[in-house]
This record gives C-alpha cells, structure tokens and sequence, in this order.
C-alpha cells in the first residue's frame, strides 16, 4: 500500500514553495532567494534576484559592456551544473534551464531603454534549474556556486522541501553549501 498523503504534501510544496519565496523576496541588491524542491529523482531549483545582484545593474542595458555582461550573464546561468552542484552521490545531471528577466527581452533594442523597467523600476532575474538524479536517496546537500559567477552576490536565502521534510538557510561567500 502506498502512502499518498507524503506525495501530495511534496507536490502542494514543489507549487507552494516557489511563489512564496518569489512573494516574499524584498528587492534588496546583492541577495537572491532560492526554493529547493525535491520530488522523486527531480531535483528542482527556482533562483529568483534583482538584477543588480548578478550584472550591477537593472535598466536596458546601454553600452557594449552591459550588453556583454547581460549575455555572459545568460550563458554563465544556462550551465547550471557549474553553479549548483547536489550530493555527487545522488548522480544528479541538468535536464533543463528556464530564464526570465526584463533584461533579456531588451535582446537588441537599443532605443527604447524605458521598455524594460518594472513598475516599481526594478528588474529582477527568475531561473529555474531542474536536475535528474540516479540515485536521490543520496541527496543530502548542495553546493551552491554562485558566488563565484556573480561576485556582487552576498547573500542567498534558501527554502527546502523534500521527503525529510522542510527546512531553511543562508549561504554566503564564505558558506556555500546547504545540508538537509
């Protein structure tokens, strides 16, 4: 017989989870939020930060070198196994990146530089990460790398839920790696 209630908490949080940490996320430069969901061999990551915290700046990018540091900071996020590597144990491999932000819909419009600004004239980067894992009775951490991607990157508040249950952390230059 199995056991239907664990599974549905874990779906419930894998959709709650998410929002909340996205909802309940201030727009404060040089942090970031990550939930962290784990259902089954998938591994779910969703990164959600100001864009300051990763390229130092949040408008249409302008200049050469902001539209350089909009597409490294693109193509650095679209190789998630540099950044987030789980529990070698667990063999967990990328199996698909989602990236949104104003900034990447600017693409080449250089003109219009009002375009892209939220409301509140803030724009902010949501990614999200999913890993297969051949073994994720053996995830039991994650080291989150980041910090060495994004230097302006000080501070990284993240939210776990998986089968052991729920559970918080912050992560920083010096302490990159959550344990669950």
């Amino acid at each position: 017989m199995t056991r239907p209630f664990p599974r549905l908490a874990l779906a419930a949080a894998l959709y709650i989870l998410p929002l909340a940490v996205h909802a309940a996320t201030a727009h404060v430069h040089g942090a970031a939020t990550l939930a962290v969901a784990i259902d089954g061999s998938t591994l779910t990551l969703i990164l959600a930060t100001p864009t300051d915290s990763l390229v130092g700046f949040e408008h249409a990018p302008r200049t050469a070198r902001e539209h350089a540091a909009v597409t490294k900071m693109k193509q650095t996020l679209a190789r998630p196994a540099a950044l987030f590597v789980p529990s070698p144990a667990a063999a967990c491999k990328p199996a698909g990146v989602k990236l949104e932000s104003t900034l990447f819909e600017a693409g080449h419009a250089h003109h219009d530089h009002g375009a892209l600004k939220h409301a509140d004239g803030h724009a902010d980067l949501d990614g999200e990460f999913v890993f297969r894992c051949a073994r994720p009775e053996a995830l039991r951490n994650l080291d989150v790398r980041l910090f060495d991607a994004f230097p302006r990157l000080k501070k990284l508040k993240i939210e776990i839920a998986g089968p052991r249950g729920q559970t918080a952390a912050q992560l920083t230059p010096g302490q990159r790696k959550v344990r669950w």
